[in-house]
């Protein structure tokens, strides 16, 4: 994998061809992927590529070319063809500053047990355990990844920036027969808080408890989201609402609203790349520090999420929240919400009638202005009475404000866990959710 001295190395072969203000980006990638279906490994797939990326500004002109070339001529002529079009390109509506602060930012601490654990031998080994375990009539299927992920920059103005991540992706869904199914998954940076047996147990328990499901009418529920469920609408408010640019568009959910209590109390989201349970890439794809962000802060909120050219419209300073697309502005993706004093067993026992949710599927945005999401229910949704889950329940989608949701949580677990998110992983606990509205079934 490319360490910090060569991947510097080529960054200064690359600016000592340059004859304008330059920034350049290497992406290094490596990812080892098993597979499996029907219960049985059907592929193993290595890939490895590095990318080069030139950005050249020149007053409010920027062009950039990209090659994965890396040899000197080809690097050459990157930058030849990035200055040459700077000629044909009109000018940006602003004139972006020069990064030249911190010189540095470099972020070599990962995890070589990771790589260890989850080698090419070991994933197959850890995979065909977990499958013997499934009992007969359940087959599974999913995928375990190793991923090791570089992130350098540097400018002629003597910037560099590096950031090396390695981890780990897992997800299991087992399915019965009769079609029931449960769905398990983990992303981390740290091999020992991926037991992939515990895992295929997880959703082996959640097909087995779903056998059977009963047929539910649309309504208002109370809910008890897992954090994989929580995650997902936690990443679609990020997406539709807190970034700068949506809000200047006039498309976010907090368009005019800064400042305002809009959600419940207990409700706090923070953007935290210092937090030991997201992924410590701290500076942003402009090479710009990332900074910690308050978007709400006991329902009331505080900050955005800025990219270079949402902060010059309006005249402050990047948050260090650019992920590359001007069109997408700055977007928190080390987003971290606030524990409770709950666990799930107590949210479940306290519950009279209720649903339990495992995760979303096919998730949309029906309104942003009113953070309208729907989705489908998936791989595990269950009925609580009297404080028990009864049986398992054909899938429901809901369409929902979570202006509204968020106003009705009753209960959030002190357990939190690591969730996908756009671009890295998030850190949510399970939450309960009064009056939660499901517009419609399937016979599945």
């Amino acid at each position: 994998m490319l360490n910090k001295a060569t991947a510097y190395a080529l960054i200064d072969k690359t600016l000592s061809f340059c004859n304008h203000y330059t920034m350049v980006t290497v992406d290094a990638k490596e990812e080892g992927l098993t597979r499996f279906a029907n219960s049985g490994i059907h592929q193993n797939v290595y890939n490895n590529d590095t990318s080069l990326t030139v950005a050249v500004y020149k007053g409010k002109k920027e062009a950039s070319v990209t090659t994965n070339v890396l040899d000197e001529s080809s690097i050459k002529q990157a930058v030849k063809e990035a200055e040459e079009n700077l000629d044909f390109i009109p000018d940006g509506e602003y004139e972006l500053p020069e990064l030249t602060l911190p010189p540095e930012i470099a972020v070599e601490q990962y995890e070589q047990e990771v790589s260890k654990k989850f080698d090419i031998e070991n994933r197959g080994k850890l995979l065909k355990e977990a499958i013997d375990s499934l009992e007969d009539g359940y087959i599974a299927a999913g995928a375990l990844s190793l991923n090791k992920t570089v992130l350098a920059m540097g400018n002629n103005r003597g910037i560099k920036r590096y950031a090396r991540v390695d981890s780990v992706d897992f997800n299991a869904v087992v399915i019965h027969k009769d079609g029931s199914s449960g769905y398990a998954a983990c992303n981390t940076n740290k091999a020992a808080e991926l037991d992939v047996s515990e895992q295929f147990r997880t959703a082996f328990q959640k097909a087995k408890t779903g056998l059977d499901p009963i047929t539910l009418e649309p309504g208002a529920y109370t809910v008890i989201l897992e954090p994989l469920a929580v995650g997902d609408l936690l990443a679609y408010m990020s997406y539709s609402g807190f970034s700068a640019r949506s809000v200047q568009t006039g498309l976010s959910f907090l368009t005019g609203k800064i400042g305002e209590k809009l959600f419940g109390e207990n409700i706090t989201v923070t953007d935290d790349v210092s937090n030991p349970n997201t992924y410590p890439l701290k500076f942003d794809f402009e090479g710009h520090e990332k900074k910690r962000l308050a978007i709400i802060e006991k329902g009331r909120v505080k900050e955005l999420a800025y990219d270079s050219k949402s902060a010059a419209k309006d005249k402050t300073t990047t948050t260090g929240h650019s992920v590359g697309h001007p069109d997408i502005g700055g977007f928190p993706f080390n987003l971290v919400m606030e524990a409770g004093k709950d666990n799930l067993e107590d949210l479940i026992s306290s519950t009279k009638k209720g649903l339990l949710v495992t995760r979303f599927h096919y998730m949309n945005i029906v309104d942003p202005r009113q953070a309208v999401l729907t989705a489908l229910t998936r791989d595990g949704l269950f009925l609580i009475e009297d404080g028990v889950i009864k049986s398992g329940v054909k899938n429901l989608r809901f369409t929902e404000s979570m202006l509204k949701a968020f106003n009705k949580v009753t209960g959030i677990t002190a357990e939190r866990k690591k969730v996908p998110g756009f671009f890295a992983v998030n850190y949510v606990p399970a939450l309960k959710i009064t009056d939660f509205h499901f517009t419609g079934k399937t016979s599945e």
